[in-house]
């Protein structure tokens, strides 16, 4: 399932697409991140 990922570094938002497996291996503590689960069919 994909996810869109957002966070915030300096005054730049950030984002990503990643699956399950990416997703758990960028969370890192000193970030605040929006995880949004996005629908495969759209």
């Amino acid at each position: 399932m994909p996810y869109l990922v957002t966070w915030i570094e300096g005054e730049e938002v950030v984002y990503r697409f990643v699956d399950e497996r990416e997703l758990a291996k960028i969370w890192e503590t000193e970030k605040n991140f929006i995880v949004t689960k996005l629908d495969a069919a759209a």
